[in-house]
């Protein structure tokens, strides 16, 4: 979706950064988006599973417990 293509963008243009919900939700939806943050959990479940569809084995959407999700690109495994 336009969505998943949106957070990806932004998480993969900063490798190694962690974003907190809100912050995704400010930089993909807008800082008026009043719906809730656990919107970035289901867009993240499902990005995951068309990563690992792709074939892309060195990308990684990351969960940092309590503080959010980054980007990780494992060269040797890529």
């Amino acid at each position: 979706t336009q969505k998943e293509t949106e957070i990806l963008w932004l998480l993969a243009s900063n490798v190694g950064i962690v974003f907190s919900r809100n912050q995704i939700l400010d930089e993909v939806w807008g800082k008026d988006y009043f719906g809730d943050s656990r919107t970035i959990d289901t867009h993240i479940k499902r990005l995951r599973a068309k990563v690992d569809v792709c074939g892309k084995k060195g990308w990684n959407v990351v969960t940092v417990r309590g503080a959010g999700y980054k980007f990780e690109v494992d060269i040797e495994n890529e």
